[in-house]
């Protein structure tokens, strides 16, 4: 019995001291690693006396992306939460443009923070592009096929930026247009059939329609083509689901590890491997055809491959296959997503306000003959373009944007609306640029004569009275290169659609959906399907 005793007062000691040790090991981390670093930034922040909201977690690494999306619920009552979260940003919009506090300093225990939605201060930061780069997490999120002209910076970018630029010529626009028009008449039809449609889930695929044939001439996105077991587009919209870290999408491919992981991770991992098969097999596709006929490149990717070997031929550095690979996934995820969504929030909203619907067709109705010619007929919908924009401005699916200065241990000095007119950041600061709030402001209309900055009327941008500063592709060198591919896309699905037939729905239940948008993993978009009754026009 004393054995027996002393064995368990034995193994008593020893967990005693074991947990003692942990304790100790976690207090010396907790100083360490997070309060002696968040009291350093704290004391950085104060000096440059903006507002200073801690928060517990460095934002946006890997620690945050876990937390973010597990305890949103309760996260999103905290104000330090709200700052940064881009839903939040964006459920906060209107309220925030009417605050007299433009920018706020977040600090943590990784970094600081600038979050700010003072327009000279987006402006000037946009306009100098080589001082402000993007921060390297945003690799994380959209570099996972390679690194592109959103992801790089400096003469990297511009590299980048000189390849792609033929990618996104006025030919280029024409087949857009063109295929736009022929997508839309094909949804039109179904919808016409049952005499309903579903918004979310026809200009998804509409848009993926588009970018594809436009992109890489393939009409056949639903089927797996030979040698994948998914077809293009469940894994597109898989991996659109969710963002992996290349790091961790590495060390999750063990085999040990992968045993492990819960099926949805698995069938993501299986998703990305699968799209990224898709994009070597189309790039090695086109470079074969590039290398046997001489002709003008007839698709996106064709014209990409063409303007990187003459790069190459120029003793220039050319793109690598990894960086093809990841600037054809930027293409079509800008190409998809923020075009699909933009699209099914116009529809949604057009379809709750007749009264608007009635004014896109007196113009589209006069130029019905014309419908086939992008000279002739885009630059004449001057109605359609505003109805683009006030959606942009109330529902831009672009969240706030990330920078960094070019040598975070340096202090910098951006341009700011409010004091000296210059403000003075601390080393290992970086900026989120919110746009958001600055759509809610209509600079040209005094106060009491302003409409409520949440109201949707197109109108407002045919007369002087829309907002002076708008930035949902961006501003300055690295504003979106895609911008007038989304426009011309949009507008040809809009003649499209109501020149042939009327939508409507129950305003508030558009309204409700439209409220519980999120911006979660990476942009702006609703999650519940908006049916619409279709009928077609006199």
């Amino acid at each position: 019995m004393s054995f027996i005793t002393h064995v368990l007062a034995s193994y008593l000691t020893t967990i005693s001291s074991l947990l003692k040790t942990l304790t100790t090991v976690a207090t010396l981390y907790l100083l360490i690693f997070l309060l002696f670093p968040l009291t350093q930034n704290y004391i950085r922040a104060r000096r440059t006396g903006l507002r200073v909201i801690i928060s517990p977690i460095t934002p946006y690494n890997l620690t945050w992306r876990i937390a973010s999306s597990s305890l949103r619920p309760i996260l999103q009552h905290c104000t330090w939460y709200r700052v940064i979260d881009w839903t939040c940003c964006w459920q906060d919009a209107s309220l925030a443009s009417t605050s007299a506090e433009k920018e706020v300093l977040v600090v943590s225990p990784g970094l600081i923070l600038l979050c700010t939605r003072d327009e000279k201060t987006i402006e000037g930061v946009l306009r100098k592009w080589r001082e402000f780069e993007k921060p390297e997490w945003v690799n994380d999120i959209l570099g996972t096929f390679g690194r592109n002209v959103d992801t790089s910076n400096g003469d990297d970018w511009t590299r980048h930026r000189k390849i792609i630029a033929p990618c996104f010529n006025e030919r280029a626009s024409a087949r857009v247009w063109i295929e736009a028009l022929a997508q839309t008449d094909r949804l039109v039809k179904s919808w016409l059939d049952s005499k309903s449609g579903a918004i979310v889930e026809g200009m998804s695929t509409l848009a993926l329609n588009v970018i594809s044939a436009v992109a890489f001439e393939n009409h056949n996105v639903n089927e797996p083509t030979a040698g994948h077991t998914m077809s293009l587009k469940e894994a597109l919209t898989t991996v659109m689901s969710t963002y992996i870290s290349p790091m961790v999408e590495g060390f999750m491919h063990n085999p040990l590890v992968r045993i492990c992981l819960p099926p949805r991770i698995r069938r993501l991992l299986r998703a990305m491997s699968e799209f990224s098969q898709y994009m070597d097999d189309l790039v090695t596709r086109e470079r074969a055809q590039s290398q046997k006929h001489s002709a003008a490149p007839r698709n996106l990717i064709q014209t990409l491959i063409h303007a990187n070997a003459a790069v190459d031929q120029a003793g220039k550095p050319q793109l690598s296959d990894s960086e093809l690979r990841g600037n054809v996934f930027l293409f079509t995820i800008g190409g998809l997503e923020s075009t699909s969504a933009t699209l099914t929030y116009a529809l949604a909203l057009l379809a709750v306000n007749p009264e608007v619907q009635e004014w896109v067709y007196e113009e589209i109705d006069g130029l019905t003959d014309l419908s086939d010619d992008y000279g002739k007929v885009f630059p004449r919908l001057g109605r359609v373009r505003a109805v683009m924009f006030e959606t942009l401005r109330l529902f831009a699916p672009s969240p706030p944007l990330p920078r960094t200065y070019y040598n975070p241990s340096l202090p910098c000095d951006i341009p700011t609306s409010t004091g000296s007119g210059i403000l003075t950041l601390p080393p290992k600061t970086q900026i989120i640029l919110n746009s958001w709030p600055v759509h809610h402001i209509y600079s040209s209309l005094s106060p009491a004569t302003s409409p409520p900055s949440t109201e949707w009327n197109p109108k407002l941008w045919l007369s002087n009275a829309a907002p002076e500063k708008f930035f949902p592709w961006g501003f300055g060198p690295r504003v979106c290169p895609g911008m007038k591919f989304s426009q011309v896309e949009f507008c040809a699905v809009l003649v499209g659609v109501f020149g042939r037939v009327r939508i409507k729905a129950g305003r508030e239940e558009v309204q409700r959906v439209l409220a519980g948008s999120v911006a979660d993993p990476l942009l702006l978009h609703v999650r519940e399907e908006i049916r619409v009754s279709v009928e077609e026009r006199d």
